[in-house]
């Protein structure tokens, strides 16, 4: 199913980008005190038995891709989560604890990489408010942009520490 096949299984599964619960309107979840009350970095949630299925473990680096784009994240296993979807908090900040995406060689990505909009026609018409409308800019609410996903366990985290001398690990287990 992956674009660029890491060699561990693949799932397509049903990803919800629901409100966050670490984060207070504009204060960013990757401060001292929001962090205090979380794990810090992105984190995607999942069924034990998908998580089961491809082999991932509580906290194990995932990518998380499709058409629209990729992300990384840390994997949260929970009897929560129904089998057959994933869960990712939308406004996740992406400035700490976030390694490369093996598919894009970039850095990680948020829950915008992998969902869509779509518009409503009228929006587009001149006159109104929207005069700086843009595709996956600005759109409806993140209840509208869930969508499906390919899940894998990360088989290299790459820090993209530096130019050319970046680290790269393998995952273990």
């Amino acid at each position: 199913m992956g674009r660029k096949s890491n060699g561990n299984p693949e799932k397509a599964l049903n990803f919800l980008t629901p409100h966050q619960k670490w984060g207070i309107h504009s204060t960013y979840s990757d401060n001292l005190l929001m962090l205090t009350l979380s794990r810090g970095g992105p984190i995607v949630w999942m069924s034990e038995t998908d998580a089961k299925d491809l082999g991932i473990e509580d906290n194990d680096w995932i990518e998380v891709f499709n058409s629209n784009g990729a992300l990384t994240a840390r994997a949260v296993v929970s009897q929560r989560v129904p089998a057959g979807m994933t869960m990712m908090y939308h406004a996740q900040e992406r400035i700490v604890n976030l390694p490369g995406s093996e598919i894009t060689q970039q850095r990680g990505g948020i829950h915008n990489s992998v969902t869509r909009i779509t518009p409503k026609p009228t929006h587009m018409i001149g006159g109104y408010a929207q005069l700086a409308y843009g595709f996956n800019y600005y759109g409806t609410v993140g209840s509208n942009r869930d969508e499906f996903v390919v899940v894998r366990k990360m088989k290299n985290i790459n820090w993209l520490d530096g130019e050319g001398n970046d680290q790269v690990q393998e995952s273990v287990k």
